[in-house]
């Protein structure tokens, strides 16, 4: 059996390529691939190129169970699955052996051997590791969800992204104290910078779990007003201040009149970290999600973080149960929040340089690609 499928090639170029698929084992699942995400790390990996090139590359993706081994019979979280059935994947798997598996089992992005899909050679059994292909292998290690039926299939390429977003709010969340305004508590004041797809995510899941305030941060109005339609209660354009005089007009909005209780840093750019260590009040709780690569490096005065009582985060990806959380979420909220709307740049295999180009560019929330159109 074969698959056309979109190789990452080492010089950083995109090629239409068959690929042969293997048959399932019994522990396996063929997936047919429906659609796969074009993350930013994706676009880096394009203009930068890739150590395990040649890859098939996409981690954001759903499929259909085409065909399920033997052995399987549920999903991750012990929900049956048939043929037919709907199935994200978790592009992560943690080895289980090295010291990091054995001695901090909560934290396995701490893994020294992961293996992640949309990042592995494509000369590696079984071959196609990431979704930007027709057909899709489901290996005995991986993780994977079925999608609702409640849900739009195609919604289902959201679930990595809104784990993300998901992860990074319960890292806000302390044990025990959110009634002192530590921390992300019922009611609290948060802003988010950055209203690109995990920013808009981020604004959906702070709302979601009872944020008071929302305060999404960006420069270009279209997105701006995309974060009310996700629960924003508040917005700045960075655009209209001088500087960083925004981070006063901030303060000015919060309950304090210092800074939100919680500042998620979502765009990805050193000066963007910069300024979320001066955004939340004395005591307040700094997150950073948007620095998956390296953009540089941020100029930071450690004694304003002790001076100023600050909690800092880094927030990874997510744990393999996050998906549960994000299709939970996505179930709860579909009708008040307007996924699809994020999903704005459609193309089949042929077009795979041309939604590169529109994530790239940010003239897209997230490109998709359709193996079979």
């Amino acid at each position: 059996m074969e698959s056309n499928a979109i190789v990452l090639t080492e010089s950083g170029e995109l090629e239409r390529r068959t690929v042969d698929v293997d048959d399932p084992g019994p522990d396996q699942v063929l997936l047919r691939v429906e659609l796969s995400g074009v993350c930013g790390s994706d676009v880096h990996m394009w203009q930068h190129g890739e150590r395990d090139s040649p890859i098939v590359p996409g981690h954001e993706f759903v499929g259909i169970v085409e065909e399920l081994g033997a052995n399987v019979e549920t999903d991750s979280a012990r929900r049956p699955i048939s043929e037919g059935d709907a199935l994200t994947v978790v592009p992560g798997i943690s080895c289980g052996d090295c010291w990091y598996c054995e001695n901090m089992p909560t934290r396995p992005l701490t893994c020294n051997n992961r293996d992640v899909h949309g990042f592995r050679s494509v000369d590696e059994p079984p071959h196609l590791h990431g979704g930007m292909s027709q057909y899709f292998v489901l290996e005995d290690r991986a993780h994977f969800y079925r999608v609702p039926d409640s849900l739009d299939t195609e919604l289902g390429a959201l679930v990595e992204p809104l784990s993300v977003a998901t992860h990074a709010v319960e890292r806000a969340q302390p044990p025990g104290v959110p009634h002192a305004r530590e921390g992300l508590g019922m009611g609290h004041s948060v802003v988010v910078q950055g209203a690109g797809p995990i920013g808009l995510l981020t604004v959906a899941a702070a709302t979601t779990v009872g944020a008071g305030q929302v305060i999404a941060v960006d420069m270009i109005d279209e997105r701006l007003e995309m974060a009310e339609q996700f629960g924003a209660t508040d917005t700045i354009d960075v655009d209209e201040y001088d500087g960083d005089e925004f981070i006063d007009a901030i303060a000015e909005l919060t309950p304090s009149g210092d800074g939100p209780d919680v500042t998620v840093e979502a765009v990805g750019h050193p000066s963007a970290f910069e300024q979320a260590l001066e955004i939340p009040h004395n005591g307040g709780t700094v997150v950073e999600v948007g620095h998956y690569f390296s953009a540089g490096e941020a100029s930071v005065d450690p004694s304003d973080v002790i001076h100023n009582q600050l909690d800092v985060y880094g927030s990874l990806a997510y744990p393999p149960g996050q998906f549960d959380t994000a299709i939970s979420m996505l179930e709860r909220t579909v009708d008040r929040f307007p996924y699809g709307d994020l999903l704005n740049y459609r193309v089949g295999l042929d077009g795979a340089t041309d939604a590169y180009e529109t994530q790239a560019a940010g003239e897209s929330y997230r490109a998709t690609i359709h193996p079979w159109e």
